[in-house]
């Protein structure tokens, strides 16, 4: 079997193992007001790709349709014209890339209390909305993340350089971060830091799958130095 198709089959059963499978999405903000996004089936056609995340030390491999995609599609493409979401982006727009990724994550922990989904939501496992995550102001990992991604759009950051990985961390378990690449390299925001790290520094999180605009990936590390074996591990 092709280690390339190994690597993305124990990946994506390693994320069904650590993540409650629930197929839900959050209500609509605001009546839809601030939404914009209603066929899930949507991928962008500008014929432009995302730079492939090999971060923390692995390699990245096209991982094809996921299990996360819907999601990740519709929470990407809502509630970036809320309010809420405006203001944040309002004060970080004259800033360095590296300067707006501090301060967004800075402002978004001030704003966001982390609280499971069933405590907020009474369900196991649902991605909110950039909007109504900050109207709560309460959420868990990929609520936060969501919410600094949408932020970071509409301060002008492309799509294409913002990422939610899912994955493990030493002490946490399962666990979402947002990617984002900047100039000057990859960033995480994590919710359990006070600062992004530089993803080719930090050693406590384990990426599986990774998701970006139009495209995901499963991560892997290379085997004794060959371009081409992959291990899931």
């Amino acid at each position: 079997m092709h280690a390339r198709f190994i690597c993305a089959t124990l990946a994506l059963a390693c994320i069904a193992g650590a993540v409650t499978a629930q197929v839900k999405v959050g209500p609509e903000s605001a009546a839809g007001k601030y939404n914009r996004l209603q066929d899930l089936t949507y991928r962008p056609q500008n014929g432009a790709t995302p730079v492939t995340p090999d971060v923390f030390g692995t390699a990245a491999v096209a991982a094809g349709v996921t299990f996360y995609d819907a999601r990740f599609r519709r929470v990407s493409n809502t509630d970036r014209a809320h309010p809420m979401v405006i203001a944040l982006a309002d004060t970080v727009r004259s800033m360095t890339p590296e300067q707006q990724l501090a301060t967004v994550q800075r402002e978004v922990k001030l704003r966001v209390r982390w609280a499971q989904d069933l405590d907020t939501m009474k369900v196991a496992d649902l991605w909110a909305n950039a909007g109504e995550t900050l109207e709560r102001g309460a959420g868990d990992s990929e609520d936060i993340a969501v919410v600094e991604m949408q932020v970071l759009k509409a301060a002008g950051w492309n799509a294409r350089d913002l990422y939610m990985s899912i994955g493990r961390e030493l002490g946490v378990g399962s666990h979402i971060v947002l990617l984002a690449r900047a100039p000057s390299g990859f960033y995480m925001l994590d919710d359990k830091f006070d600062h992004p790290v530089n993803a080719s520094q930090h050693g406590l999180f384990t990426p599986i799958l990774t998701l970006g605009e139009g495209k995901s990936w499963v991560h892997g590390r290379r085997i004794n130095g060959s371009s081409s074996r992959l291990s899931a591990r």
